[in-house]
């Protein structure tokens, strides 16, 4: 079996396969495990005490495989394999970080494939951000990369900085820079007042994960960070890296109120409006999946058992729906545990009753996630951000009126917008202009925001070198 992941999703799914005696291969692109909730320091040993040893016992078990700093570039059904094999029925082709050879010490003639009678996809999610003026200045991040530098390497973009954005993220990034001793001059979180208290009423159910959240915000109260609902960096300016960011107080649509902007001097923004499932190796291995009604989003289709349409490749964590880090090692015990029933490996009736209490944990969960998901919608005003020249694709210099160009003259999909303007073809392959793209698109012409598709699937997943295409065997 292959899990590729190593966030509470897959640590979970692989330890409950090889518990159940599956010989599992542990894939993730991370020099070390736990995600990006979990994720490692890598110049402190001391704040490696983050993951949980429920999931650290995964790397110790015996019949476990690790490959850390390992991307999987390639996936596909072995067209030697029957239809109902149970073995080598999946090929995964790997590459290392730089995108060269991948290295594994114990297999060194086999270290760039895995062949396996399941595999078990927990690739989390990527940042959903939003163009505005001068977001691809140095210095403005995503607040999930604050956090990782923070984390792993203890270093802080700027001293003086602006959370800004909508979603649960803002809150705990924010209080771990503060904590860090960054000047955090404000969070600013889009959604309003109004509809965030109503929020917060129907998420009283959940009293661990106010506790939670009211912890980050003491924390934000102790070293006097403002929280400003309603409010939105709309552009920031600078020379040769952010140094004012302009803060509007928004609409319920997000519109910016005419004679709210302000100018505020930084040093770094860290921007962030949720996240989008990484759907690339599903796609790759044919999964089916489901749009996402009122975000640039989709997640994969799964059953109770996490299995995807898909025999034989099974799904947990964000990427079947961005839910959280209970959700995601739940959702991995019960994607281990049917994908080791997969290859004929036999559940005994104990092991079979702990997996009906984490299916009521798991339901009860995902409750909370829906909750949350409702609380931060993602508002159309944020059109009105970015002015003609902004840049909405950084790796290919596209500016925003070549979007609304390219829609006039009859491109009625994103792909087509993407022949027309290059949007998506450079190196990050539409990860960070995507979702905007496909908004911006959805909005100019009318038709709902799955009707115009997305940027996900690809046959090569990652950058990888010419001569590891060119020596796969």
């Amino acid at each position: 079996m292959a899990v590729v992941g190593a966030g509470p999703a897959g640590l979970a799914a692989a330890l409950a396969a090889a518990d159940l005696g599956a010989a599992v291969t542990l894939i993730d692109a991370a020099p070390t495990p736990g995600g990006q909730i979990y994720r490692q320091s890598l110049v402190n040993d001391e704040h490696n005490e983050r993951l949980p040893p429920r999931l650290h016992r995964a790397l110790r078990h015996e019949r476990m495989r690790y490959r850390p700093a390992t991307s999987v570039w390639h996936a596909e059904r072995a067209p030697d394999a029957a239809q109902d094999a149970r073995d080598g029925e999946f090929v995964l082709r790997l590459a290392g970080l730089d995108g060269g050879p991948a290295r594994d010490d114990d297999a060194p003639l086999q270290a760039g494939v895995v062949r396996a009678g399941a595999v078990i996809v927990a690739a989390g999610a990527t940042e959903l951000v939003l163009p505005f003026p001068g977001w691809d200045l140095p210095g403005v991040t995503t607040v999930g990369a604050a956090q990782a530098l923070l984390k792993s390497q203890g270093v802080a973009v700027g001293r003086r900085v602006i959370v800004a954005g909508s979603g649960p993220l803002l809150l705990p990034a924010a209080a771990g820079l503060a904590a860090a001793g960054v000047r955090v001059v404000a969070v600013l979180e889009a959604t309003a007042a109004l509809p965030g208290a109503r929020a917060a009423a129907r998420l009283a159910a959940y009293p661990g994960k106010l506790a939670e959240a009211a912890g980050y915000a003491a924390t934000l109260a102790r070293h006097r960070v403002p929280v400003r609902p309603g409010h939105a960096v709309v552009a920031c300016a600078g020379a040769g890296r952010v140094r004012r960011a302009t803060i509007a107080r928004l609409d319920r649509d997000w519109r910016p109120v005419p004679g709210s902007h302000r100018e505020t001097e930084v040093d770094a923004l860290h921007v962030s409006f949720g996240f989008s499932p990484a759907l690339e190796l599903t796609r790759l291995l044919g999964c089916a999946d489901e749009p996402h009604p009122a975000r640039p989003t989709a997640a994969v289709r799964h059953d109770g058992d996490q299995a995807t349409s898909v025999p034989g490749v099974f799904a947990a964590g964000e990427v079947t729906g961005v839910g959280g880090a209970d959700v995601a090692e739940l959702e991995g015990y019960l994607a281990g545990a049917a994908a080791a029933r997969h290859l004929g490996l036999p559940v005994p009736p104990a092991r079979a009753a702990g997996l009906a209490a984490i299916r009521a944990r798991l339901d009860r969960a995902r409750g909370f996630a829906t909750r949350l998901d409702a609380a931060y919608p993602l508002r159309p005003g944020w059109l009105n951000w970015p002015g003609p020249d902004t840049i909405v694709c950084r790796c290919e210099d596209v500016p925003w009126r070549e979007i609304g160009r390219a829609v006039a003259a009859g491109a009625g999909d994103i792909r087509a917008v993407r022949g027309l303007t290059r949007c998506g073809m450079g190196y990050c392959q539409a990860r960070i202009c995507g979702a905007a793209v496909q908004y911006a698109i959805s909005h100019a012409s009318g038709r709902p925001l799955p009707g115009v598709g997305d940027l996900h699937t690809r046959p090569i997943l990652t950058p990888t070198s010419l001569d590891v295409i060119a020596n796969d065997g």
